[in-house]
């Protein structure tokens, strides 16, 4: 089905369903690419080589995001507002503007990374081969936009090849140059960089506009005023992250940020089973669900379906924290046990800001989203400090879900007034209550068995109400 033929908010919540199943086998899956490599890492890295792999993750994430330019988010913008004959040009301005700004991103993190004195600060070492960087940044800003394209134009098929494909090379690549060749850290980036090269080529291959590199100088202004105010925003949310693994490295330890590394590798099965997928499958729709009249039932329809399927991963996850920790590291590591249930509350809180402040998106100004995320850097910096004195890596998750949590808030009051949906109030209660968890398990050491299992109870209950309930006017 088109997206021209979505009316209904029934329609919306099908059109959701599909692409989320086809989203969830393929960017899902190349999401757990990170986890599958932990058990590779732990073997053959030192704790002092994973403690610095996390501070270069901790670098590359937000400077994929600079690289973009937020061309993504301006690309499905202006996707849905564009005829179909200038929607090749668009396509082709995106991927030169990424390339060239990649080439400058890439740059300065190798000559960051291979700097002595500058990872002296953080009690790590230079990075060997630091000039990988370059490549990664390139091959990840293409094949980032290929994948934007397919998600406009709903192509869930050809995307899931993309990511097994990467997925397949990335994985097998890293053990042969990790295991075999003796590579260690820079093996990882090499294979890393040939997975999402061969999915850019495979992507450039399968795009149907033609030409893939033709140039509209006049789209360039519009692209750039709506996309960079969201990717500083985006940039400032991933600053929260890379901020706290070095300042656990700075102030903690090296290793402090290899158990940060750690929990939060294993913490990816939150993103890789639902959030990356819904927001994959949600970023092709939203624009259009904006035009639609009844756009009030339809964003509210998703916020219900979103608090609860996160709340109920969230809680699984919990509960089968030490078998997790086992399968993947050969040990329970209840000792992580608070720093995990800290980070899939930020991830959940991430997850449901998008559909709760999605009336922004009505808004062609998004100065909105680096506002909102420069508050949320405000609002972490006296946190972390004594949150991470009282306990480590585990303090600094908490002050992350917490400025999360408040900034999330901020978004859907004001996305509110664009866009008058009401969420249900059964919604609610589970968010206020699972919002508590993190806390008392940082503070007790851990979770009772009992206690996340009457929560699992309603998060069931209002999974089943959002996915079966009718809609009628503009409430569920």
């Amino acid at each position: 089905m088109n997206t021209a033929d979505l009316y209904s908010p029934e329609d919306f919540r099908h059109a959701l369903y599909r692409d989320f199943g086809g989203y969830l086998v393929s960017i899902g899956l190349l999401a757990l690419g990170n986890l599958l490599l932990l058990p590779l890492m732990i073997t053959a890295l030192s704790p002092e080589e994973i403690g610095l792999y996390s501070l270069v993750e901790a670098g590359a994430t937000p400077g994929l995001t600079l690289s973009l330019l937020g061309l993504k988010f301006a690309y499905l913008y202006h996707h849905a507002r564009q005829p179909e004959s200038a929607r090749p040009a668009l396509l082709g301005t995106v991927l030169l503007v990424a390339l060239a700004s990649g080439i400058v991103t890439g740059s300065l993190l190798a000559l960051f990374y291979g700097s002595a004195k500058a990872m002296a600060l953080f009690d790590a070492a230079p990075l060997d081969s630091a000039w990988l960087l370059l490549p990664l940044m390139l091959s990840g800003a293409v094949q980032t936009l290929l994948i934007t394209e397919l998600r406009a134009e709903r192509r869930v098929a050809l995307a899931g090849f993309l990511a097994v494909g990467n997925l397949a090379v990335w994985l097998l690549a890293s053990c042969v140059l990790v295991l075999w060749a003796g590579l260690g850290l820079p093996g990882l980036l090499i294979g890393q960089t040939c997975g999402q090269t061969l999915a850019a080529l495979i992507g450039l291959a399968g795009i149907r506009r033609r030409p893939l590199f033709a140039w509209d100088g006049a789209q360039v202004q519009p692209l750039l005023r709506y996309g960079i105010p969201l990717m500083a925003g985006l940039l400032l949310r991933y600053s929260l992250d890379s901020l706290s693994r070095f300042l656990l490295a700075a102030w903690v330890g090296i290793e402090a940020a290899a158990d940060y590394l750690i929990a939060a590798r294993i913490a990816v099965l939150f993103d890789a089973l639902l959030a990356l997928p819904f927001f994959m499958a949600w970023g092709g729709l939203v624009h259009h669900a904006l035009q639609r009249s009844r756009a009030a039932a339809i964003i509210g329809l998703v916020s219900n379906l979103s608090i609860a399927a996160g709340g109920l991963l969230y809680l699984l996850l919990v509960l089968l924290q030490p078998w997790l920790f086992l399968l993947f590291t050969g040990e329970k590591r209840l000792d992580l046990a608070p720093l995990f249930a800290a980070l899939l509350l930020s991830q959940y809180l991430i997850l449901i800001k998008s559909p709760l402040g999605a009336g922004l998106l009505r808004l062609p100004d998004t100065t909105w989203a680096a506002q909102n995320n420069l508050l949320a850097l405000a609002l972490y910096v006296p946190l972390a400090w004594p949150l991470m004195q009282l306990s480590g890596a585990g303090g600094a998750a908490l002050a992350i879900a917490v400025v999360n949590l408040i900034t999330g808030l901020i978004l859907y009051l004001q996305g509110r007034k664009l866009c008058p949906q009401q969420p249900a109030v059964g919604a609610w209660i589970l968010l206020a209550l699972l919002v508590l968890l993190a806390p008392f398990a940082l503070w007790h050491g851990g979770l009772p068995l009992w206690l996340p299992l009457p929560l699992l109870l309603l998060a069931g209950w209002e999974m089943w109400q959002s996915g079966h309930a009718r809609v009628t006017g503009d409430g569920v």
